[in-house]
């Protein structure tokens, strides 16, 4: 069932202006429910612009924007739930954090919705939970926090609002290795047991491969390419003229390909990598 259509949208900056650019030209696709979809693409081609159409943030100079079979834009009046059900979470989010304490800045959103003080603190504690967030944080003054536990919370405060869709901008941006792991991890684990419709912008290839169950991806503002991880990933020299390189990981394991050794070459995860060596080791094809 289709939980996100894109059909023909069209958005120009700058309009009337010597700087006009076409920031989305035609972009059409569709997003089933419960699919977790990665959008790549170099930087200024058109992905943070396409995520502020799917909430109606931005709203398409032509085209339309469907959630749930309904044109989010056929109610004008009823935007702000279209935002409530399509969460947004910007890049580097731990900066638009407000609140005195971590409890109130997740409650935020369930606030403005309108839910009474019981239903707000179940959907705090439940967020929280999610994210990985101990029950004595939430007393806490989210300026007191690491990066990485900022981000969490700034995540949790748009899960608590129980969105259909969570669309997440560079949500491993900044973060360390092993905060980066953490937050994918919550987030993969967030989606399995909600059943959500996920959507990830980022710039890391391997992110993506490690998520996602289709790749969009974004060129100079058009749909270049959408398809699984590996009907994407194996077009390896149409990505390199975008500017998009392949995980490392996978460009080790074409290699060894090319070298005669009968490997894999659908690696696209240093995980996925370490227990293809394994098996190559038991089958003795990396003895010599």
């Amino acid at each position: 069932m289709e939980i996100i259509k894109c059909e023909n949208l069209k958005y120009l900056y700058g309009a009337g202006t010597p700087f006009a650019t076409n920031a989305l030209c035609d972009v059409s696709f569709s997003i089933e429910k419960g699919e977790i979809v990665g959008i790549i693409g170099h930087t200024g081609s058109g992905k943070s612009t396409l995520i502020e159409h799917l909430n109606g943030l931005l709203k398409a100079d032509s085209g339309t924007v469907y959630l749930e079979g309904k044109d989010i834009w056929e109610d004008k009046s009823n935007i702000k739930n279209v935002r409530f059900s399509v969460g947004l979470c910007f890049q580097y989010p731990e900066y638009q954090i407000f609140e005195e304490d971590v409890f109130r800045e997740i409650a935020f959103g369930p606030k403005k919705m309108g839910f009474d003080d019981e239903e707000i603190k179940k959907r705090v504690l439940s967020s929280a939970k999610f994210l990985g967030l101990d029950k004595d944080i939430l007393d806490k003054s989210p300026f007191d926090l690491s990066g990485g536990q900022k981000r969490r919370v700034a995540i949790a405060s748009i899960i608590a609002m129980q969105p259909k869709v969570l669309v997440l901008d560079e949500p491993t941006a900044g973060l360390d290795p092993k905060g980066r792991d953490t937050v994918l991890s919550l987030i993969k684990n967030y989606q399995q047991k909600t059943g959500s419709t996920v959507i990830i912008v980022s710039h890391s290839m391997e992110d993506v491969a490690k998520l996602a169950d289709k790749v969009l991806v974004m060129n100079n503002g058009k749909v270049q390419m959408f398809g699984t991880v590996a009907e994407v990933y194996s077009n390896v020299d149409e990505l390199k003229e975008i500017g998009l390189s392949v995980p490392e990981i996978t460009t080790v394991f074409s290699k060894l390909k090319k070298k005669g050794i009968d490997c894999r070459t659908d690696i696209y995860t240093v995980k996925d990598g370490v227990e293809e060596i394994k098996r190559l080791m038991n089958r003795g094809k990396l003895n010599d």
